[in-house]
């Protein structure tokens, strides 16, 4: 038989409820028992003290006397011989002068016995049987089973309140194990099965976002990499067949392409190693000295369209990994050069201040619609789709996450036809 969380709670709960109604049967009973028996041995004494009166008084024989108190609540008898108890010497001397005696329990005897001597007979009152302690045992144990019943009932019943939200879970689950992740499960519970199922609508939700990033993923790099594939295969098969002045030309065109694939392809690896890593290899440098070899790195591609750099920074040091902060400011300034009109002009600072430093680059290119700045930042994402031919969409992505993996905050605002803002904040030492 297949087992259940249902089916364990159930047996968990019957094992529990007989265990301690069992356990307070016995304490009650044995409790009843033992304050019951204290208050009866005088009641004993006095039973066979009122015994012992009547026959002194009327002469009753012992017969008679047995038939008399055979219905009595406390149950008296008249014998010849106590052999049986095994009395000392001390309670038959005892029981001689006229006195009435208690024997306590022993092994002989469960409960006490009072004994009285009249003439050549004995008078016992014993309430070994009595019912009363019989009684009580049964309104006990008919109490234990009723509770143990009804509570297995009731709990049959929250049970299957309590296991429902688990067994839909399951069921929710193996959907989801199936690439189904637009499931939502109704949460009206306030408890730890509400958080869970709280917890389980949120790893749908971020599952369900994760599919949607990776097929555009994989649908953006498929285009990205078919793109210069297509160009340079059309250029190849018009090379084969051209004059020689067209030769040089075709050759530029296909070494341009299988560039922009290289570039591509290493994008991607540099996105997806910063996405699995932390920052390591931390070293102090001049962050104003970085920037600027940044910018004549790239002296080729902003003299071309005659831009003019309008910088002021401060002497700024600062922590970090050398290598990928130096990522950062080639990403940026490369954009704003790209965007940027013949003869335009980009601005660049550099503020330092207590514990951070902020970057800002201001450039007088075509600007980002509102739509496209919320998600300028994703993987691929390009918002001038018209340079398709430029670009890969990583670059952005890359910033953003370099940023990131040093504690910093990156900052873009754009207008439509005005240019375009990007503001850097970094922690200027490590933050552990």
């Amino acid at each position: 038989m297949k087992k259940t969380i249902y089916k364990e709670l159930i047996l968990i709960f019957i094992l529990v409820l007989l265990t301690s109604n069992i356990l307070t049967a016995l304490f009650v009973s044995m409790n009843f028992e033992a304050t019951t028996i204290e208050d009866m041995k005088k009641i004993l004494i006095a039973s066979v003290e009122e015994a012992k009166e009547l026959y002194s008084s009327y002469g009753i024989s012992q017969e008679d006397l047995n038939k008399i108190y055979e219905d009595k609540t406390i149950p008296i008898k008249f014998v010849d011989n106590i052999d049986s108890f095994n009395l000392t010497e001390d309670q038959i001397n005892i029981m001689n002068s006229g006195k009435s005696i208690i024997l306590n329990e022993n092994d002989l005897n469960k409960y006490p016995i009072a004994i009285a001597k009249l003439d050549n007979m004995y008078i016992i009152s014993d309430i070994g049987g009595h019912r009363m302690f019989k009684v009580v045992r049964e309104v006990i144990s008919i109490n234990s089973v009723i509770a143990t019943v009804l509570g297995t009932i009731i709990f049959l019943i929250v049970g299957k309140m309590i296991v429902k939200p688990i067994k839909e879970i399951t069921e929710a689950t193996k959907k989801v194990a199936t690439g189904d992740f637009n499931i939502v499960l109704n949460n009206n519970r306030d408890d730890e099965l509400g958080e869970l199922i709280e917890s389980f609508n949120k790893m749908t939700k971020d599952l369900s976002s994760i599919e949607i990033l990776r097929n555009d993923f994989i649908s953006d790099i498929s285009h990205e990499f078919k793109t210069p594939i297509t160009s340079i295969e059309g250029y190849t098969k018009l090379l084969a067949s051209s004059s020689d002045e067209n030769r040089s030309e075709y050759t530029d065109i296909i070494l341009q392409e299988t560039k922009r694939l290289a570039t591509m392809a290493s994008n991607i690896l540099t996105i997806n190693k910063l996405d699995h890593q932390d920052v390591i290899n931390y070293e102090e440098f001049r962050l104003d000295e970085q920037i600027r070899k940044s910018i004549l790195l790239l002296e080729s591609k902003w003299s071309l369209k005659d831009i003019e750099f309008d910088v002021d920074m401060d002497e700024v040091r600062i922590q970090g990994n050398k290598g990928l902060i130096s990522q950062i400011w080639i990403n940026l300034i490369d954009n704003a050069i790209k965007f940027s009109p013949e003869r335009g002009n980009i601005k660049i600072s550099l503020r330092e201040f207590q514990s951070t430093c902020e970057f800002t680059i201001e450039d007088q290119g075509i600007g980002i619609s509102k739509e496209d700045q919320e998600r300028i930042f994703e993987k691929f994402y390009k918002a001038d789709r018209s340079r398709n031919t430029e670009g890969t969409g990583l670059g952005l992505s890359i910033v953003k996450r370099i940023v990131e993996l040093h504690n910093g905050e990156i900052i873009l605002s754009s207008e439509k036809g005005k240019g375009t803002k990007v503001k850097v904040i970094m922690n200027k030492k490590v933050k552990i």
